[in-house]
């Protein structure tokens, strides 16, 4: 009886499931901040693909083409099911060899399926590309992948960037002439806090994630996650963490952040890409991806950041001739420590008895980067040399983790 009871438990949850689904996702694509200045969009329901270009404030399509998708629709949760995935993709490379050209035609994209989200959704499957087909097609027709004429795979990273641009794959897609909210301000915000969290090795860092969640789309216990995340950490007593290209999107389900991370001094650089779920009220992390891939010219890091200490040191030097303690005080980290004395609060006193001296900032000083962050040692006339470690701030700032008499 009870195993019966199981049996009709699953079957129900089953068809649950599979009426949701057979809904159809439906997304409304509006301009917006923190859209992909490129991207696709696939609706299934008109098979019609699109591509999209996002720029100074408008979303406008470059090109309409005809398509075709799953012989047995969208929504795709099983492998063999001959089903389109419906979320949020990217491409994974460019095939151009060994294709059967009545099947593939001359070129070939992989897509990221399942990605984070579909695997924390238990789906299943691979090999979903878009390509072309050595013969003329009509609706529906593939066992899953979306297939496109043979000229416009072929040409179709002119417009869009491996790794980079995302495609979007709906049931159907709504236009809107302007999106009524940007994407949430948690997701925004949540992404620049991951990446400061990263860099800082707070224990905070973990709590952005959803363990249970994040365990289903990386096969490995949150635990192991953490041990390989703290090794990775104890490599480099600091890091400095650049985001680029901060685009956002939402998924069935799900919004996923995606931005181009160049990590100093170590010299990486590739795309990440964090997928968030609800969890009760709060948007957590339940998957990521990392692509390492050139992003181009690098600047020089050492000139990079010698400039943006001296322009720090140039703000603490006008708040010195302001009187203005309170933003002097905050460019110091809330541990931070100046000769012998440990924290803002002491270090903000200290500063207050030194107010009739002469101004200690308003030097020009050397600057170098060092294994234990970027130092920089300013040589007042008539004074002791001062040396100032700074680390990484908050997003793309600096604060001074030490200040001290130089030897």
């Amino acid at each position: 009886m009870v195993t019966r009871f199981l049996q009709l438990t699953v079957l129900v949850l089953a068809l649950a499931a599979t009426c949701a689904f057979a809904e159809g996702w439906v997304p409304t694509l509006a301009p917006r901040t923190n859209l992909p200045p490129q991207f696709m969009a696939v609706d299934m329901g008109r098979q019609r693909a699109f591509l999209l270009q996002s720029q100074g404030g408008a979303l406008r399509t470059l090109q309409s083409m005809s398509c075709t998708t799953g012989m047995r629709g969208g929504g795709k949760l099983l492998e063999g099911d001959r089903k389109t995935p419906e979320g949020v993709y990217f491409l994974q490379g460019k095939a151009t060899g060994g294709l059967d050209f009545d099947r593939f035609g001359n070129t070939a994209y992989p897509l990221n399926y399942p990605n984070p989200a579909d695997r924390v959704l238990g789906k299943t499957g691979d090999g979903i590309m878009i390509h072309g087909r050595g013969r003329t097609f009509g609706p529906r027709q593939t066992l899953g992948c979306v297939v496109l004429e043979n000229d416009v795979v072929d040409r179709l990273d002119r417009h869009v960037r491996i790794n980079a641009s995302p495609v979007v794959i709906a049931d159907g897609v709504k236009w809107g002439e302007t999106a009524k909210f940007g994407p949430p301000p948690e997701i925004v915000m949540g992404t620049k806090g991951w990446v400061k969290a990263r860099e800082r090795r707070e224990g905070a860092f973990f709590e952005i994630y959803d363990p249970e969640r994040f365990e289903k789309s990386a096969g490995m216990s949150f635990d192991q996650f953490k041990r390989k995340t703290l090794q990775e950490f104890s490599r480099s007593p600091w890091v400095d963490i650049r985001m680029q290209d901060l685009q956002v999107l939402e998924g069935p389900g799900y919004m996923v952040s995606a931005f181009a991370q160049r990590t100093y001094p170590q010299g990486e650089e590739g795309w990440r890409r964090l997928y968030w779920m609800r969890k009760v009220e709060l948007w957590k992390i339940v998957g990521e991806e990392w692509v390492p891939q050139n992003l181009g010219p690098r600047p020089d890091y050492a000139s990079l950041a010698g400039r943006e200490i001296r322009e720090r040191l140039r703000e603490c030097a006008d708040a010195w001739d302001r009187g203005d303690l309170k933003s002097l005080v905050q460019a110091y980290d809330r541990t931070a420590s100046r000769d012998r004395d440990q924290g803002r609060d002491a270090i903000a006193t200290a500063l207050d008895k030194e107010r009739g001296k002469p101004n200690p900032f308003r030097t020009e000083p050397s600057v170098r980067v060092t294994k234990d962050g970027v130092e920089a040692v300013l040589r007042p006339a008539g004074g002791q040399p001062r040396t100032f470690l700074f680390l990484p701030g908050n997003f793309e700032s600096w604060v001074i983790a030490r200040e001290h008499t130089a030897s």
